[in-house]
C-alpha cells in the first residue's frame, strides 16, 4: 500500500476541493516510532485507514525508522507519517511515503502538513544526502483530488498512472506523485514500486 486511498482520510487535511475555510491550525508534537509505542500507531491506522496492516508491515517499519514519526497534540497521538527508501532504477534513492495519517477530528488543522515538511527536510538535510535521496513519491488513488492538490503545494506532480493498482478499492486506478530532491531530476521509470505489496495491506 502507498499514501494514496488514505489522503481521502489524512493526506487532504488541510486542502478542501470546494474552499471551505480551514479550521484553526494546530502545532503538532513531533516524536519517534519505537517499539513501546508501535501499538498506538497500529490503532491510529486502524481507526485512520479503509485497509487493516499485517503485522510484517510494522516489523519492517521498526528495522528503518529514520523517516518515520509520530504527531502528538496535548499528549494524544494523532498524526503519524511513515516513508521507507527505496532504489531507484535511475540511481541513488526514493523515498517513499508509505502512510500519512491524522484522526478525524484534527484533520485540516495543519497536522498533516507539519509531517510532510518534516520528511522533505529530513530528505533535503544531511541526512537525506548522506542517504544519496534524490526524490520522494507516493501513490493517490485517481478519485482523491483533494489528496492531489495537497501533494501539489509541496512541489509534488503527477508523472504515471498505473492501472488496477487497487485490488478492492473502486476506482482501482492510481496517480504516481513524485517530487525531486537534493538536485536531481525525475527520470523516466524513476520509481521502484507499482503493485499493492500483498504483505502488508488487507482489506478491511
Amino acid at each position: 500500500m502507498a499514501a494514496e486511498e488514505r489522503e481521502s482520510k489524512a493526506e487532504g487535511v488541510d486542502t478542501t476541493s470546494d474552499g471551505a475555510r480551514r479550521r484553526k491550525p494546530l502545532k503538532a508534537d513531533i516524536g519517534h516510532v519505537t517499539e513501546k509505542n508501535i501499538g498506538q500507531l497500529k490503532k491510529l491506522n486502524t481507526a485512520t485507514f479503509p485497509v487493516v496492516y499485517k503485522e510484517q508491515f510494522y516489523q519492517d517499519l521498526l528495522k528503518a525508522l529514520d523517516y518515520s514519526r509520530l504527531g502528538y497534540y496535548a499528549d494524544i497521538l494523532v498524526s503519524s507519517i511513515c516513508c521507507r527508501l527505496e532504489d531507484r532504477p535511475a540511481g541513488g534513492k526514493a523515498l517513499y511515503i508509505m502512510t500519512l495519517s491524522v484522526l478525524k477530528p484534527y484533520q485540516r488543522r495543519g497536522m498533516a502538513s507539519q509531517l510532510v515538511r518534516w520528511a522533505i527536510k529530513r530528505a533535503e538535510g544531511k541526512e537525506g544526502q548522506a542517504d544519496d535521496v534524490r526524490e520522494m513519491y507516493l501513490h493517490v488513488q485517481t478519485s482523491n483530488q483533494s489528496a492531489i492538490e495537497f501533494y501539489r503545494v509541496f512541489g509534488f506532480e503527477i508523472t504515471d498512472e498505473i492501472k488496477n493498482y487497487y485490488k478492492k478499492i473502486e476506482p482501482p486506478d492510481c496517480y504516481v506523485l513524485r517530487k525531486p530532491m537534493n538536485g536531481a531530476e525525475l527520470a523516466e521509470g524513476g520509481t521502484s514500486q507499482s503493485v499493492v505489496p500483498d504483505d502488508i495491506a488487507d482489506e478491511a
